[in-house]
C-alpha cells in the first residue's frame, strides 16, 4: 500500500519540479499503525531531515491528492524558508498567500483561497499569469 502514497506523491511533485524547486527523496515507510492509513516519508536532499506524509486508504484518489499535496506544501515552505514561505504563489496575489489546495468538483486543484479561483489541477502547474 505504501506505493500507492508514493504514486500520489510522486504527482504533487511534479509541480515542486515545475516550480524550479528540488525534490525530497520518498521512502515508502508504515509508520501509521492505522491499516487504513497510507504512508511515507519525505526527506531533504540538503540535510535529511523527514518529514511524515499519510492520507486515508479508503477516500476517493482526488481527496487523497488534495491531503497529499496540502501535507507537500507544508513541507517546501519548511524546506525553503523564507525564499519559498508562499509556494505554490498565487497570481493574483504573488506577495500575499500561497495557493491553497481544494477540491473542485470531482478534482484536486491549486487554487486562490481568497477569490477560490483554480489555477491549475494538482500536479499540472506551470508558471503562469492569470491573464495567459
Amino acid at each position: 500500500m505504501a506505493a500507492e502514497i508514493v504514486e500520489i506523491i510522486g504527482h504533487v511533485l511534479r509541480d515542486v519540479s515545475s516550480s524550479g524547486l528540488s525534490e525530497p527523496r520518498i521512502e515508502e515507510s508504515d509508520w501509521d499503525d492505522d491499516p487504513q492509513v497510507l504512508s511515507a516519508m519525505i526527506y531533504s536532499t540538503r540535510d535529511s531531515t523527514g518529514q511524515g506524509v499519510s492520507v486515508r486508504g479508503d477516500l476517493a484518489r482526488a481527496n487523497q491528492l488534495v491531503s497529499v499535496a496540502d501535507q507537500v506544501q507544508e513541507w517546501v515552505i519548511e524546506e525553503n524558508g523564507p525564499t519559498n514561505s508562499n509556494w505554490p504563489q498565487c497570481p493574483w496575489h504573488p506577495n500575499n498567500h500561497p495557493l491553497a489546495a481544494h477540491m473542485v468538483g470531482d478534482q484536486g486543484v491549486w487554487a486562490c483561497p481568497v477569490l477560490n479561483t483554480p489555477v491549475a489541477v494538482i500536479g499540472e502547474l506551470s508558471v503562469k499569469r492569470p491573464d495567459g
